[in-house]
């Protein structure tokens, strides 16, 4: 089963994605707690298994280190997300826009393997600025929702950076097509999707669909699981814990719509937990870190 969903998951986001598409123009749409919906559940069981291999990351890489305790890494991981879910609360703008700035940086690891850097920041830009190019006032409505005061300029700001990341990232597929033809067929269905989808509907595909399976792949073979039975007791425990987490950020919210308090816990969860994640990620491959990965 594992040999299968390795071999075969890179082609459930652009048939997933194409099948959306062909729908949108058939005329189905939608409603907005349909996708409010497939968002929740698009990220609790795909996207949230592989963040919580991170204790096994640390783990594997840190364990012979002096200072590493699995209830330090505890901690830290939890003090990181939860001071950075206080300065989305405090600043919203600021949280927003650094969010989207990481995220940016992290979507483009999904190709890290192959092409070069400016290809991969391109790919990532590309993910997260694309919906402001082709649905800007959608955008600028979920970054209000988001506490954003301003959100028209973030809009405004990411459109430029959209255009450019999308020519370089075209440019790059090109170049590196004979190395790598499943690249251009990935970006290609992630440029469609941004355009003929709505913003949350292309964001929940691609988070739930192509980034969070091939990282939690990669990552599981790395820690040398090998099967998708393994990696569900594995990550269930953590998975449940951030949910409960999740549950509490949504009572304390401010705000009466319970449509916004959820687009607010999702995505400010996401970025908290985002911060952590990253920075082991990069701790992880430094290294140190590789001392201590076999």
């Amino acid at each position: 089963m594992m040999e299968i969903a390795e071999r075969y998951y890179a082609r459930i986001f652009p048939l997933s994605t194409g099948a959306l598409i062909l729908a949108s123009l058939w005329g189905l749409r939608l409603s907005q707690h349909a996708v409010l919906a497939l968002l929740v559940v698009g990220v609790i069981v795909f996207g949230l298994p592989h963040g919580a291999l991170d204790p096994m990351v640390a783990r594997k890489a840190f364990a012979n280190h002096r200072s590493y305790s699995t209830a330090s890494f505890y901690a830290v991981y939890l003090v990181l997300a939860l001071s950075y879910c206080l300065l989305w609360l405090r600043l919203p703008a600021l949280g927003l826009s650094v969010f989207l700035g990481i995220a940016s940086i992290h979507f483009g690891s999904d190709w890290q393997h192959r092409g070069t850097a400016l290809t991969r920041i391109a790919y990532g830009l590309t993910v997260v600025t694309l919906p402001s190019l082709t649905h800007p006032a959608e955008v600028a409505s979920i970054y209000t929702v988001l506490g954003t005061p301003n959100a028209q300029a973030l809009v405004d700001v990411s459109r430029v950076l959209a255009a450019i990341a999308v020519v370089v990232g075209l440019v790059g597929a090109i170049l590196q097509f004979k190395q790598c033809k499943t690249d251009m067929l990935e970006f290609l269905a992630i440029v469609v999707a941004a355009i003929l989808l709505g913003p949350l509907v292309f964001f929940t595909c691609y988070f739930s669909l192509l980034h969070s399976p091939r990282h939690l792949l990669e990552t599981s073979a790395e820690l040398g699981i090998t099967t998708l039975r393994s990696i569900c007791v594995k990550t269930l425990p953590i998975v449940a814990a951030t949910v409960a987490l999740c549950g509490v950020l949504y009572f304390v919210l401010p705000g009466a719509s319970i449509s916004g308090r959820i687009l607010m816990t999702v995505f400010i969860g996401l970025a908290s937990l985002t911060i952590p994640h990253m920075l082991l990620d990069s701790l992880a491959s430094s290294p140190q870190g590789r001392i201590h990965i076999t």
